[in-house]
C-alpha cells in the first residue's frame, strides 16, 4: 500500500461524515417543510397558497450554487454571518423542500376530489381531512419520487466544494492539491475514482429502491 494512502483515506473519511451530516440535514429538513409547504399549497386561503408558491418557484427556479454563494457571501453584508457548512445545509433545504412541496402537491390533486367532498359530508373540517384522509392516501404516491429527489440531494451535497466545506469531495481536492506539492504525483485518478465508488455506492441503492417503489406502489 502507497504511504500516502492512510493519510488520504483518513482525512477522505472527515469528509464522507461531513457528507453523511449535509444529506441528513438536508433531506429531513426537505421531507417536514416540503410536506407543510405542499399540503398549503392546496389550501383555501388564495394569499397562503401566493406565498407558497412563490417560495417554491424561488428556489426550484435559483441554481443551487447561486444559493449557496448568496447565503455564504452574500448575507453577511447585512451582518448575517453563517458557516460555510450551515450554508451549504441551508441551502440544500431550501431547494430540496421546494421540490418536495411540489412532489406533495401533485399527490394531494391526484386524489379525487370526491374524496375530500365526502370528508366534508362526514363533519371534517379541512385539516382533519387532510390529515386523515387526503394525506393518507397521498403519501403513497409521494414515495417513488421522493426517493428520487433525496438521491439527487445527496449527489448535490458535492456542490458545497464550492463555498469551502470540507466535504467528500472539497476533501479529496485538498488530499490532490497537498500530494502534488510534497511528492509531486497528484494520484488524481486514484483519489477521485474512489470519490465516484463512495458516491456509487450511496446512490445507487437510492435509485433502484426508487425503481422498485414505483412498481409496487403506482
Amino acid at each position: 500500500m502507497p504511504a500516502w494512502v492512510p493519510s488520504v483515506a483518513a482525512y477522505m473519511a472527515h469528509g464522507l461524515a461531513v457528507t453523511a451530516v449535509l444529506s441528513a440535514v438536508g433531506v429531513a429538513a426537505s421531507i417536514v417543510l416540503g410536506t407543510v409547504l405542499g399540503v398549503l399549497q392546496t389550501a383555501r386561503v388564495a394569499p397562503v397558497r401566493g406565498l407558497v408558491r412563490l417560495y417554491v418557484e424561488l428556489w426550484r427556479g435559483l441554481p443551487i450554487v447561486i444559493t449557496l454563494f448568496f447565503i455564504f457571501f452574500a448575507l453577511p453584508a447585512v451582518r448575517v454571518n453563517v458557516s460555510a457548512l450551515t450554508s451549504a445545509a441551508v441551502g440544500l433545504a431550501l431547494w430540496g423542500s421546494a421540490n418536495a412541496a411540489e412532489i406533495v402537491r401533485g399527490a394531494i390533486l391526484s386524489i379525487p376530489r370526491t374524496q375530500l367532498d365526502a370528508a366534508y359530508a362526514l363533519g371534517l373540517s379541512w385539516r382533519q381531512a387532510m390529515v386523515h384522509v387526503i394525506l393518507a392516501q397521498a403519501v403513497r404516491r409521494t414515495i417513488p419520487p421522493m426517493m428520487g429527489l433525496l438521491t439527487n440531494l445527496v449527489q448535490n451535497t458535492a456542490l458545497a466544494a464550492v463555498i469551502g466545506v470540507p466535504e467528500l469531495l472539497e476533501t479529496a481536492k485538498r488530499s490532490i492539491e497537498r500530494l502534488t506539492v510534497d511528492t509531486g504525483n497528484s494520484h488524481a485518478t486514484a483519489i477521485f475514482g474512489g470519490v465516484l465508488v463512495v458516491f456509487f455506492l450511496v446512490c445507487f441503492p437510492l435509485t433502484h429502491a426508487s425503481r422498485r417503489l414505483e412498481r409496487r406502489l403506482l
